[in-house]
């Protein structure tokens, strides 16, 4: 009878499981019109900070109320990453092509503006879901943070990349990475993050 306990390991294990299959799921669907992957990552990272805190009241309806809210500021803040991240890769591009003596200096700021704009976005959707304010604020706290806790930084940062360099890599098991990103990829990197950064969040969350 033990089995039927909600305090079982097992009970808690499944449930667990159940919750970022379903999150993972969510994400994607939102995700289709692209515009709205910000606001589908923001969604994302409040149910996995939420099932960290213990506070899991339905993945559904935490993941579709943090959708709706934080919507225009996940959105906006989306759209800008994107759009200067495309900026620099076609700068970079072009430096790269460039005879010029000056094009390797401008070449290197280029490529380190890029990994500053990847680490904000690293934390800017995480940090939406946690916090309320301006979207500078909450800019600059994601800057903030990156930095203040680099270790952390950098173990999300290589969660993040290395299953998608797998992926990119390994085209033979593309079916196998397509399976695992459908139904959990998403969402199991993000419920480890969000326990790497809850870890800090904590402190300034009420």
């Amino acid at each position: 009878m033990d089995l039927f306990n909600e305090d079982n390991f097992l009970h808690i294990f499944l449930n667990r499981v159940g919750d970022i299959v379903i999150a993972n799921l969510l994400f994607l669907v939102c995700s289709i019109p692209l515009f709205t992957i910000g606001a589908s990552l923001t969604a994302l990272y409040h149910c996995m900070l939420r099932i960290v805190k213990g506070n899991n009241v339905g993945i559904t309806r935490m993941f579709f109320k943090s959708f709706r809210e934080n919507f225009k500021q996940a959105t906006g803040a989306w759209l800008v990453i994107v759009a200067v991240t495309a900026v620099l890769l076609l700068n970079i591009r072009f430096l790269l092509a460039s005879p010029s003596l000056a094009a390797k200096p401008l070449l290197l700021l280029s490529c380190g503006v890029l990994i500053l704009v990847f680490l904000e976005a690293l934390y800017l959707f995480p940090v939406l879901a946690a916090f309320s304010n301006h979207l500078g604020a909450l800019m600059k706290n994601a800057f903030l943070f990156a930095f203040m806790h680099f270790p952390t930084t950098l173990a999300c940062a290589l969660l993040l990349l290395l299953p998608l360099l797998m992926t990119y890599r390994d085209l033979g098991l593309l079916p196998l990475y397509a399976f695992c990103w459908t139904f959990f990829g998403f969402g199991l990197i993000a419920y480890i993050q969000s326990l790497l950064m809850y870890r800090f969040f904590r402190k300034y969350l009420p």
